[in-house]
């Protein structure tokens, strides 16, 4: 098929020769006419590129074969574009010729470039003119280029599906500018919600009246989730995983089977989480339902808590129906050789289980769970996660029958907005005061989570909103975390600040979740954290959708050790498929988890059936031979036990290396106080005037008191005439208490940290709590931390204490283990 295009404006023409329709003509020339007593006729015809290639010497085409190849075109074509004196001529000279000609719309820029496309419904917008879909991706290449903004391949290939569903260059160019987004602009795409699903009826469910009962207060119908858990033998005692998205009502799941084996007399449910957090939540929620039905509710989130008013009023005993508990808390049950304490269980329910794939902690949860299915073999197991990479892989391995559920029963809108560091706040209070504008069919206002990579951000980021607000991290206790979460859920408050390290499960009843940062402090979201925190948008009870902002600065990198930029990871992120989980425990994990499995049997085929139930490898003849060498367990034939050295690392999740730490320091003489501080420093410390003395120095200081940069100014005497007297005075409180030591390593040798953390625990000592110890380092020396942090170091001081009193003991050392016993009761309070 020949095609011939001609378009002019001037005195000549271009003509392209077009075959089968194909963008890059045979070949492009000029042609000049030239007018005598018969009308216009072809005069001279230039070739200027052919095949492709522009030509660099003269080359003319025949006029007698340019006419034959007119009358031998199947199709003449004239653009729209040209002049209405130059089509005149070309329709007089065709006439000549007996030759029909059409008027088209052809791409302008197709032109200048010397290749052909029309103009249809695909065109795209640019200015005040169309041009073809190929040429506004060329421009918005070179557009995004010159914005001097890194964009990687899969950011282009967004754009590029962006300006295919606008088919407008300048709104999708707009997504670089933050004053002039358009939600249908930066929309990627939808995560439908599920329709037609099939429900079960509460009534119809062969389960206790009182379970029933409350079952009905807040709905007729299971969930389909649930209603699938249900058809897989969620109440034959069937062990399932259950893998659906945040707000399917995954939790209930394991409620319904808890409850109904407790009132069924099967015995006690254990309900395990990864977060202290997440804990607190779910025994409070568990308390408030199930007392109504005379089940009791008690938590174990560590070896020993730390008594503050706070704690002193929750329920502790394992003489309950339901036990939440963290990995940990239960975990030290077992370690300890205590399994049978936990009296008939019926049900074990392993919330966020996709934790097993976590690069510190999976190991603990794989052993746990090996562990627990060994100790309780006749209890049912329900496993959840929204989710999990090779479902069916996990299921197998746990012996469960899987629940996929793949749909939402809300949908998602998820929008990607490129933005530079100085617009986000603007852009976020634009994006949460929108949405708390606006009301649900259930009568609820929108609501925000924003998701960033840090503890200061989260302060910084509240602080900065021009709207009630809260921030919400690990390093609030347990009271302040239980304010935000009611003040929030009662809808008080348009917006919780939030770090990406408790996304895991906490209930903020969201409509829209902004990720500020795609980064969990210096590394990059993996999928499943993202699709677990975007998750996190909008629930059935509340909303009719949610939606999930993210928003990337072009360029940025969170370390040298990402390659990435976050723009990329963004795109990566929406667009990301999980992949199988590797199961590599190093040697310091296999001995760990090896040596806490002892603790549950003595018997050594026992022993290799728990590990075969685990997902991580471990290699369990040398790492026998390793444990028994370093005296932490004896090997007669098949008989394998601890040593009390063995136990107490098992029972206090020490590793070897600060197990014999412990034993040398013992053996040297060391105090109790010493030894413990040297175990572990107290790493939160912040200085909270460093925005202030930045400002004198004119510099920008680092708020981490340990950090080098700080070190350097504390030991500058003319840096510190330069801070105001007020803050001169707390450096050098600091500085007097804390610096005073005569290693040739000083001020880098550890002696600081060391005495500020023998500092924190004195101050418990003398009856503070954690609140008034800060407000103390506040006042003596300018420094501040998280309530969290110091609870979290001194629950740390009283396991790491209790393992030193215990060693020193086997060792004959009746005085330090004394000691330690003394200090751990006060720390303990």
């Amino acid at each position: 098929m020949l095609w011939i295009l001609f378009a002019g404006k001037g005195k000549t023409f271009t003509v392209m020769v077009i075959a089968d329709k194909k963008r890059e003509p045979l070949w492009v020339g000029e042609l000049e006419l030239k007018q005598n007593t018969a009308g216009f006729r072809p005069h001279k015809i230039r070739v200027q590129k052919k095949n492709g290639k522009m030509l660099t010497d003269e080359e003319y085409y025949p006029t007698k074969d340019f006419i034959e190849l007119l009358k031998k075109a199947n199709r003449i074509m004239i653009s729209r574009e040209t002049s209405p004196k130059n089509k005149g001529e070309l329709e007089d000279m065709f006439k000549a010729y007996q030759i029909e000609a059409d008027t088209v719309d052809i791409c302008r820029h197709c032109l200048l470039q010397k290749r052909f496309n029309f103009l249809n419904k695909s065109s795209v917008k640019y200015g005040k003119e169309l041009i073809c879909p190929d040429c506004a991706k060329d421009e918005l290449k070179k557009a995004l280029r010159n914005s001097k903004q890194h964009m990687g391949d899969s950011t282009m290939e967004f754009f590029d599906r962006v300006l295919d569903r606008t088919k407008d260059f300048d709104k999708t160019l707009s997504m670089l500018n933050a004053d002039r987004l358009d939600e249908t602009t930066t929309k990627y795409d939808t995560v439908v919600s599920s329709k037609n699903e099939k429900k079960m009826p509460i009534k119809s469910l062969p389960i206790h009246k009182r379970l029933k009962d409350l079952l009905l207060k807040k709905s007729k119908d299971l969930m389909p989730v649930q209603t699938l858990a249900v058809e897989s033998g969620l109440l034959e005692r069937k062990n399932l995983m259950i893998v659906s998205a945040t707000a399917t009502g995954k939790t209930l799941i394991g409620e319904i089977a808890g409850v109904e084996n407790v009132l069924s007399k099967r015995g006690k449910m254990l309900y395990l989480v990864p977060l202290v957090a997440l804990a607190n939540q779910k025994y409070d929620q568990f308390t408030s339902r199930y007392n109504e039905i005379g089940l009791k509710t008690s938590i174990r989130i560590g070896a020993e808590m730390i008594k503050t008013k706070e704690t002193t009023f929750m329920k502790k005993t394992l003489d309950s129906d339901i036990i939440v508990g963290t990995y940990e808390g239960i975990d030290h049950l077992l370690r300890l050789g205590n399994a049978d304490a936990l009296g008939q269980v019926g049900t074990v329910v392993i919330d966020e289980v996709h934790m097993l794939t976590d690069a510190e902690r999976g190991h603990r949860l794989d052993g746990l769970i090996a562990r627990l299915r060994y100790t309780v073999p006749d209890a049912q197991f329900i496993y959840l996660s929204a989710t999990v990479g090779n479902p069916n892989y996990f299921a197998e391995k746990l012996g469960a029958n899987l629940v996929v559920y793949e749909h939402r029963p809300v949908p998602i809108d998820r929008h990607l907005v490129f933005v530079q560091e100085h617009e986000k706040n603007r852009l976020m209070t634009q994006l949460v005061q929108d949405e708390w504008n606006m009301k649900s069919s259930k009568g609820h206002r929108g609501q925000t989570i924003i998701f960033t990579n840090s503890r200061a951000n989260c302060q910084n980021i509240s602080n900065a909103l021009p709207m009630p607000s809260a921030y919400y991290h690990a390093g609030l206790n347990q009271r302040e975390r239980k304010i935000v979460e009611t003040k929030f859920g009662n809808g008080e408050i348009p917006v919780v600040v939030t770090t990406a390290a408790l996304a895991a499960g906490v209930d903020f009843p969201a409509s829209q979740v902004i990720f500020e940062s795609l980064a969990m402090g210096i590394d990059w979201l993996t999928v499943q954290d993202f699709l677990q925190m975007s998750g996190r948008a909008g629930r059935p009870d509340y909303h009719d959708r949610g939606v999930v902002v993210l928003m990337p600065v072009p360029g940025k990198t969170y370390s040298s050790g990402t390659k990435e930029t976050e723009e990329d990871v963004a795109v990566g992120l929406l667009k990301g498929t999980l992949l199988d989980d590797d199961f590599d425990f190093n040697e310091e994990n296999q001995l760990e988890e090896l040596l806490a499995s002892v603790s549950v049997t003595s018997s050594k085929s026992d022993l290799m059936k728990i590990l075969s139930m685990m997902f991580g490898s471990i290699n369990e003849n040398i790492m026998l031979l390793k444990l028994q060498k370093y005296k932490f367990i004896e090997l007669k034939g098949q008989v394998v036990t601890q040593t009390e050295l063995g136990q107490i690392a098992s029972a206090h999740f020490l590793s070897v290396s600060k197990t014999f730490l412990i034993v040398d320091s013992i053996k040297a003489n060391i105090s109790a106080l010493r030894i413990i501080t040297n175990l572990e420093f107290f790493t939160g410390a912040t200085f909270k005037y460093a925005e202030q003395i930045s400002k004198d120095l004119r510099m920008n200081l680092p708020a981490r008191v340990f950090q080098g940069a700080f070190l350097d100014i504390i030991f500058d005497g003319s840096v510190l005439r330069e801070v105001s007297p007020k803050y001169q005075k707390l450096l050098l409180n600091f500085a007097g208490d804390m610096f005073v030591c005569s290693c040739k390593e000083s001020p880098y040798c550890g002696c600081a940290e060391r005495k500020f953390s023998e500092k924190i625990l004195l101050l418990r000592m003398k009856g503070l709590e954690p609140i008034a110890i800060i407000r103390e380092l506040e006042s003596e020396y300018g420094i501040t931390a998280y309530v969290g942090d110091v609870f979290s170091y001194l629950e740390d001081a009283v396991r790491n204490l209790e393992a030193v009193e215990l060693i020193a003991k086997t060792m004959k050392k009746d005085g330090l283990a004394k000691e330690a016993k003394e200090l751990r009761v006060k720390i303990r309070g």
